[in-house]
């Protein structure tokens, strides 16, 4: 069985091609990546340049899945699709090239599904870990153990989002640095109460940013399901990305100018959120959304 998952986040979308053998084990490729940037004239509307680039994405993941009928496939769309006024007619234009519709899912579905996917490679126990995926628009946060959720929400504040707010100089100031932090403690204020109820064994890291800081850290088997990253050395990466400039970031490897832009919003918010968690060390897991959704068919 081959299952294609479409992820229409608000900067990428991408094509992952899951092969499911009989123990519904699966591995998965990397079939198609498009650094779409839906958000890029506001998480309200979806530009002329966005909504061209999301469907001309759509035009290349239709000519690679038409060549095998029986993949099933599966496109999903988040924060931006959930927030453009004019995302019907983006769907609308999708499914007119590709044959593709997409399905926007609401946060507390994206919450479950990342949930669902990080407990199938993430070394949760039955003490409490807060888990973390950051996207372009939204962050969805995960208060769960080995077997149930205790809290998830997702807030609209992904990394595009706080960019366009806080990212006013490059490398970033103190004064914005020091905004940002204040504009997360007002808006964080649940999660923040929910913290200090539990005792958090790890703070994961749900794919995405959390890919950069393990291939900056270079210490995580490339096989393996999940990694460490130390307290020291995510301090240290941290450091390196906010005092570089949007050239330097570029030369870093395995960084997209995508990524090399939206970076510092994200290791800031990390680092604001593990300063939250006081834990020792900062989990990164290989299984995010696209595998929920993966496990979600399997179980259906």
């Amino acid at each position: 069985m081959k299952i294609a998952i479409i992820d229409c986040g608000t900067n990428t979308f991408t094509l992952n091609l899951f092969e499911v053998g009989p123990s519904k084990k699966f591995t998965r490729s990397l079939e198609g990546r498009h650094y779409v940037e839906l958000a890029e004239e506001g998480i309200r509307q979806i530009g002329p340049k966005a909504f061209q680039r999301g469907v001309d994405a759509f035009k290349a993941f239709h000519d690679f899945l038409k060549n095998d009928p029986s993949i099933k496939t599966i496109a999903v769309g988040t924060a931006a699709l959930r927030s453009a006024s004019n995302s019907s007619e983006f769907l609308e234009a999708v499914e007119a090239v590709s044959g593709i519709g997409i399905q926007i899912i609401a946060g507390d579905k994206e919450a479950d599904l990342i949930y669902k996917g990080v407990r199938s490679a993430a070394p949760l126990s039955p003490m409490p870990s807060l888990i973390m995926d950051i996207g372009g628009g939204s962050v969805e946060f995960i208060l769960a153990n080995q077997d149930r959720v205790y809290w998830a929400k997702s807030y609209p504040i992904g990394v595009a989002v706080l960019f366009k707010k806080f990212h006013r100089s490059d490398p970033i100031n103190n004064k914005d640095i020091q905004d940002l932090n204040d504009f997360l403690e007002q808006a964080l204020v649940e999660l923040i109460e929910q913290l200090s109820l539990h005792s958090i064994e790890h703070l994961i890291g749900a794919a995405g940013s959390f890919d950069v800081l393990d291939s900056m850290n270079g210490a995580k088997d490339e096989t393996a399901l999940f990694g460490f990253i130390s307290a020291d050395a995510f301090f240290t990466i941290c450091q390196q990305l906010v005092d570089s400039d949007y050239e330097e970031r570029l030369r870093t490897e395995n960084l997209s100018s995508t990524r090399a832009k939206l970076i510092v919003m994200s290791v800031l918010l990390i680092k604001f959120i593990h300063q939250k968690t006081k834990t020792l060390n900062l989990v990164v897991s290989d299984h995010a959304m696209r595998e929920g959704l993966v496990y979600e068919v399997l179980e259906s």
